[in-house]
């Protein structure tokens, strides 16, 4: 028990033995990282606005004192925060959609990337290069490439919002994030607009009936006054109570779609924003995705810890008894013996062949979302396609070799 003990001293001795491999894997993996960071990975520039949403939909200014009224006709208006898309609970969805896309897409913004102005359409897809497909598939192609620019977080234990806006140039994420904020606001005031002109037009065709209503009860009244100079009767006087109350309310719903109307016209003339901008975007002084001291200390850390690791196994395989290194030797003799079998066995190509060429039809037929090769796949499904039918051909050629030779 005594000699099986590892010691401090058994460690440090075994460290010192393999320092050169330690060393040279630590070496390794900071230049490789080190050279990454520095001169191959793509910085990303981050700009952002912090805004304010209300927590209430937009135009719904009067829809209480209006929901009230228009039940007494049998029409049923939602007193809480409608689901219009000027609420501002929809603008993450707003900021994804198509119809918010292809209005930001025709904007123009110089790049370092192409030397001139372009339009954002033509920066996500085919920069300077004339197009080779219509403009739906160029906008169906790129709404992929904005949904990773374009960000809206929602803080659940902040009021406020954030748009970021990440590219490669720090100019161009400024620039392109105000005309974001621009544009989501011309796109909710647009909404807000067609929510208060539909309002607009309900009250206004019910005020028309409405004062034809109250000015039949007023007729009716007028007639029964004119008819019945001197009222004694309890009857006369129950029908003159009743005609009047019908008066009365039909002068109250009068003069409170008028009030309504009112609010609505003012609604309708207020063109501000609900968006309150708190922080305006500016320009990233660094790039977000780029920490050279955090990622070499990092990478320094892992490749000491690995060259340890690799230390320590050198160190047992070279030192270890006879009986180990039997047990390593055939372990290694297993392992090629056990992988050539797996290759060469005709039964195994073969099942894999027939499950191959089974999903193939599937892989194949698969049409990606943001397609870029042949109308139907993406840059990861066209290579997905490709490695499954080498696959195919490789398995299926070593099954037809095998079986031909065996025959």
């Amino acid at each position: 028990m005594e000699e099986d003990r590892i010691s401090l001293s058994d460690i440090i001795l075994t460290m010192a033995e393999q320092l050169k491999i330690i060393v040279l894997t630590t070496f390794i993996s900071v230049f490789l990282t080190f050279t990454y960071v520095q001169f191959i990975q793509t910085p990303q520039y981050v700009s952002w606005a912090t805004v304010l949403l209300p927590s209430g939909g937009g135009g719904n200014l009067g829809v209480g004192g209006l929901a009230g009224l228009a039940s007494q006709f049998g029409v049923n208006v939602p007193t809480g925060a409608s689901a219009d898309l000027s609420s501002p609970s929809l603008f993450p969805e707003l900021l994804s959609s198509r119809t918010f896309a292809e209005k930001i897409l025709e904007k123009k913004f110089y790049t370092k990337e192409f030397g001139k102005e372009l339009s954002l359409l033509a920066i996500l897809t085919h920069g300077n290069k004339p197009p080779k497909v219509g403009k739906d598939t160029l906008v169906t192609q790129a709404l992929g490439s904005l949904g990773k620019i374009l960000e809206f977080d929602e803080a659940p234990s902040s009021t406020f919002n954030v748009i970021r806006v990440t590219t490669s140039e720090p100019v161009f994420a400024k620039e392109l994030a105000e005309v974001v904020l621009s544009e989501l606001e011309a796109l909710n005031r647009f909404y807000k607009s067609q929510t208060v002109n539909e309002k607009t037009d309900f009250i206004e065709e019910r005020i028309a009936t409405v004062k034809d209503d109250l000015e039949a009860s007023e007729q009716a009244l007028k007639a029964f006054k004119e008819q019945n100079r001197q009222i004694s009767s309890p009857a006369l006087q129950l029908d003159q109570e009743r005609l009047a109350r019908d008066v009365e309310i039909q002068k109250g719903v009068f003069l409170t779609l008028k009030q309504q109307l009112e609010l609505a016209k003012i609604e309708e003339v207020q063109e501000a924003s609900i968006v309150q901008v708190l922080d305006k975007p500016q320009i990233a002084l660094g790039p977000s995705n780029k920490n050279l001291k955090l990622s070499v200390l990092i990478a320094g850390i892992l490749g000491l810890g690995l060259g340890i690791m690799l230390g320590f196994f050198r160190s047992y395989a070279d030192n270890s008894d006879m009986g180990e290194r039997k047990k390593i030797r055939r372990i290694k003799h297993f392992l090629k013996k056990k992988i050539k079998d797996l290759i060469l066995d005709r039964r195994v190509s073969g099942i894999v062949s027939v499950l191959l060429l089974m999903g193939l039809p599937y892989y194949l037929g698969y049409k990606s979302k943001n397609p870029v090769f042949f109308g139907m796949y993406s840059a990861k499904m066209m290579l997905v396609n490709t490695v499954y039918v080498l696959g195919l051909l490789f398995s299926a050629g070593l099954f037809i070799y095998f079986f031909r030779k065996k025959s």
